[in-house]
């Protein structure tokens, strides 16, 4: 009952008021669920005084790719991320053992197909409303039954839009198989296609190419066989169904639908699109680019990789250095284009194989069950259902990467079909029995009981990781401007406390960082203000410190220490310069092609007149990315500073005889001459710059500045209303459209940050 009752619900469950990780929450469920079931299962164990021992080979592969991922998280280097992450991401440790103890507990199923048939029946309710619900937030909007938890269109109970999506494919090859081999009622009918519908239009909205192409090819194989079972393919003496208009009917539609979205697909999304008013767009690396990561992870460890859950940190250090050329060169992906790909990355070729291996196993498990071994039609019907909706599940994985619920799902029904495999191989397994043999009792008592210790260590520490988790996301989402530093600080504190993990240091330390920030900006400090500078750096700097400590990985931490550093004057002391180009180094060596540290360490070294290395860590940055505008803007910055203007114009307008689409430069082009009072020039400059990146918000920022030095009021307000479209939730830029239509517009001195 509590297994059915987990995975019955676990499409629809969600904890109200709960706004951690709609994965984690999901996946903590499913915890407690299994906790209690092995729980209740080993003492039954005790009870009966017998068990019968059962392992198919491919459930064998899976856990020894398990042990292996386990050895690459141990020996990764960063042990926490590499087993738990942030929030028991899919690509975790921790997470494949969870999958892999759903699978080996879901064997407890093969001698009840009662208990299937009721885990079908609660899973169709719960599936029934998730896809009404979904469908009703696509016609009426967002704020439809959000529960507070669903904020945007794309938002679902099952994770990301393309997650609804494989969903909604699972959904469809279920109702097919169960039209094909079963027969309904005209009730029951009427609702497989009400299902069908729900189904088939969330995968139109979404239009996720590859499901259409899986559903259709396994919709097609579908027709094909109902169309041949009763003649050629027909086994004498078999019963079968005789196939009716309405699975006929039922599987010819959705072929028909793929064929007409894998074909025009861009054109019916476009469409869909504009109707619905939903546009969605997941971003991740491409399987070149993602191969091109194995490669260097190769390089260093190609036989387990660089360490569970870690593709982030080799994106980071192996990405292609042409991708800065893009919108997403600062984007670091935890995943490569898809989860069999990834798993190559961060397990190593060893890792790889073995899955792949499981993968065919499975294959083969699929095969002996349904033709091969004698089985009754109930069986069959459950066999054909487990092992084709895992063989979609798992195919979906070699182009994609799903979220935490749809491997929840696939691990079930994966270890549904070992159950059926060992329900038709009753010969094969084990069997332990204390009473005919009373010397296997010590030894089964020992090994309930390691089961029972090691399963509540783990539901102990999971619990804690969630609780730290949830109290995080509190801490965030109630965040604001005005916010008590003392209670962020206390809140933080408190996940730190249930959990350590990085993340959580690491804020505690920003918020130091941004006060001390306040403090430097004060023209006459006191000293009390003195006062609170030096605890505050003493407090981040050993924050700092402990982040590295927990995560030594991360680039993010080093760059931090560096910004306390970098509040303290080099020329009073040789270990502050020493310590702070030491962090650089270390900051720099863990993500070697992201410019944006180097527009940092320019800054801090500004910060005491340093411009000469200042000016070495821009060209850095510029060299790594040339339209990059937080480099060009503080290096004309620097330009200004030193009195070189004229000479920065010159090299620039140089540059642009070289690269003349680069709207980057315009912009720096800009910038300079409005420093020497050459107006009209510099607009011509921003408006060159924004003819060639229409979304440059930077450009037409300085341009509408540039509009009110020369009175053109509304051609200002043209262009701030244009960059207020392009951000939304700024406030500062709807605090300067309010004060330049009420002219009380003044123009800000320029200074290192970009606006």
């Amino acid at each position: 009952f509590i297994f059915i009752f987990t995975f019955g619900l676990l499409p629809i469950f969600f904890i109200p008021g709960v706004y951690a990780s709609l994965g984690f929450t999901k996946s903590y469920f499913v915890i407690i669920g299994v906790f209690a079931v092995i729980i209740l299962f080993s003492l039954s164990i005790l009870r009966q005084g017998a068990m019968k021992f059962t392992l198919p080979l491919a459930l064998i592969l899976f856990w020894f790719f398990t042990i292996i991922m386990l050895a690459s998280a141990l020996l990764s280097g960063d042990r926490t991320d590499a087993l738990f992450g942030n929030a028991l991401e899919v690509h975790t440790a921790g997470f494949f053992v969870l999958m892999g103890v759903i699978m080996t507990v879901s064997l407890v199923f093969g001698g009840s197909k009662t208990a299937i048939a009721r885990l079908l029946i609660v899973s169709g309710l719960s599936t029934f409303v998730l896809l009404l619900i979904q469908n009703l937030r696509l016609f009426f909007g967002p704020d439809f039954l959000s529960f507070g938890l669903l904020t945007t269109n794309t938002s679902s109970f099952v994770g990301s839009f393309n997650d609804l999506a494989i969903f909604s494919g699972l959904v469809i090859i279920i109702t097919l198989l169960l039209a094909q081999n079963l027969i309904f009622s005209l009730f029951t009918r009427i609702g497989m296609v009400v299902i069908l519908v729900l189904s088939l239009s969330i995968l139109a909205i979404v239009n996720f190419t590859a499901i259409w192409l899986i559903v259709g090819l396994f919709s097609l194989l579908m027709l094909l066989y109902v169309l041949s079972r009763d003649t050629w393919l027909k086994v004498s003496d078999a019963e079968q169904n005789p196939v009716s208009k309405f699975t006929l009917v039922m599987i010819a539609l959705v072929v028909l639908f793929s064929s007409v979205f894998v074909i025009a697909g861009n054109y019916l999304g476009s469409a869909l699109s504009n109707f619905s008013h939903i546009s969605y767009l997941e971003v991740r690396p491409s399987v070149g680019a993602t191969f091109d990561i194995a490669k260097g992870v190769f390089t260093e460890n190609a036989f387990l990789g660089i360490g569970a859950n870690r593709f982030e940190d080799a994106w980071r250090q192996y990405k292609d250095p042409i991708i800065n050329q893009t919108d997403f060169w600062n984007t670091d992906f935890t995943a490569g284009s898809s989860l069999v790909t990834t798993l190559f990355v961060t397990t190593g070729m060893v890792g790889g194989i073995i899955f792949i291996l499981f993968l065919m196993s499975f294959i083969y498990v699929g095969y002996r069950t349904l033709f091969v071994n004698k089985i009754d039609n109930n069986w069959y019907l459950v066999g054909i259902i487990t092992f084709t909706s895992a063989i979609y599940l798992w195919l979906v994985t070699i182009v994609y990467v799903p979220g935490a619920t749809i491997m929840l799902i696939t691990a079930l029904i994966t270890g549904l079909a070992f159950a059926v495999y060992c329900y038709t191989n009753p010969d094969i397994g084990t069997k332990i029995n204390i009473i005919e043999n009373r010397h296997y009792g010590v030894l089964l008592i020992i090994v309930v009981l390691a089961i029972i210790i090691a399963s509540t260590y783990a539901v102990f520490t999971i619990s804690k990781q969630f609780l730290a988790q949830k109290n995080y996301t509190n801490v965030i989402r109630d965040f604001k401007p005005d916010s008590n530093i003392i209670d962020i600080d206390n809140g933080l504190q408190k996940s730190q406390q249930l959990f350590a993990q990085d993340i959580f240091v690491a804020e505690r330390a920003r918020l130091r960082l941004t006060e001390l920030n306040k403090l430097v900006t004060l023209p006459e400090p006191t000293q009390l203000d003195q006062q609170n500078f030096q605890a505050l750096l003493v407090e981040g700097i050993s924050l700092s410190e402990q982040a590295i400590a927990l995560d030594s990985s991360n680039p993010f931490n080093y760059a931090l220490l560096t910004s306390f550093y970098g509040l303290l004057n080099p020329t009073q002391a040789t270990e502050i310069q020493t310590r702070k180009d030491d962090l650089i180094k270390q900051t720099i060596a863990l993500d070697p092609t992201n410019p944006s540290y180097q527009v940092l360490f320019a800054q801090l070294s500004a910060r005491f007149g340093d411009f000469e290395k200042a000016r070495v860590y821009l060209n850095e940055s510029i060299s790594l990315k040339n339209n990059y505008t937080d480099a060009l803007f503080l290096l004309s910055q620097l330009d200004i500073e030193e009195g070189k203007t004229e000479n920065a114009i010159k090299v620039t307008q140089d540059i642009l005889s070289i690269e003349p689409y680069n709207p980057t430069r315009y912009f720096q082009l800009g910038l300079l001459l409005a420093k020497v009072d050459k107006i009209s020039d510099a607009i011509k400059a921003f408006e060159q710059a924004i003819i060639l990146d229409n979304n440059y918000a930077n450009a037409r920022y300085f341009l509408a500045l540039a509009y009110l030095d020369t009175d053109r009021k509304n051609d200002a307000i043209v262009q701030l209303k244009i960059i207020e479209t392009l951000n939304p939730d700024n406030q500062m830029i709807k605090q300067l459209i309010a004060e330049v239509e009420a002219d009380k517009f003044v123009k800000p001195d320029a200074g290192f940050d970009v606006p």
